[in-house]
């Protein structure tokens, strides 16, 4: 049920979750959105936003288009109360779902990425395929993990990227990056990939 909690957090217990992960992902958003180069026009999409903090930022220096996508009703009714405390300098379109269902939505991204979420995927490489045909020719994708399961190590990390390179290569995109950041309980990994 925990573990549930963290694919998709439900209810008092759900939002407590939900606390606990933007606390951690803070740090590992700002870090992935650092290899993005976001620029103030471009469309940016955040797979598994979460309280929706890294999208509360980005609001205030973006004047494009902001999207995220999560499958936790909690996580967006949260976000939205959130965002809308903030002034915005452009707008915010949230997204109850899985990201593999984006192949219905008609929204062209230049920026795409996604922390601590990408092992909840049903289909990995299938989802990444959907997504490469939201991604505009050049954009980019940044997805990155921070191995939390029992008996996870930095060398744990260092697996977990060369999956993550593998899963982006597998789906069609090119110039993969694999960047490692020294970080608690383990090392994280952000692996950067373009849509050619």
């Amino acid at each position: 049920m925990f573990y549930e909690q963290f694919a998709e957090p439900k209810g008092i217990v759900g939002k407590a979750v939900g606390w606990f992960m933007t606390k951690e992902n803070d740090m590992l958003n700002q870090w992935t959105l650092s290899f993005l180069d976001i620029q103030e026009d471009d469309r940016v999409l955040e797979i598994g936003f979460g309280a929706g903090e890294a999208l509360c930022e980005l609001s205030h220096r973006s004047g494009g288009r902001l999207f995220g996508i999560d499958p936790s009703e909690s996580m967006v009714e949260t976000s939205i109360r959130r965002l809308q405390r903030r002034e915005q300098s452009c707008d915010v379109c949230l997204i109850q779902g899985e990201a593999s269902t984006l192949h219905h939505f008609h929204e062209t991204f230049d920026k795409i990425y996604a922390v601590n979420n990408v092992t909840y995927w049903k289909e990995p490489i299938l989802t990444l395929r959907h997504l490469k045909t939201c991604l505009a020719k050049g954009g980019q994708i940044a997805l990155t993990l921070c191995p939390h399961e029992k008996g996870a190590e930095d060398e744990t990390t260092e697996v977990l990227g060369g999956q993550l390179h593998a899963l982006l290569h597998k789906a069609g995109f090119s110039e993969i990056e694999v960047f490692i950041k020294h970080t608690k309980p383990n090392d994280s990994v952000c692996v950067v990939a373009t849509n050619q």
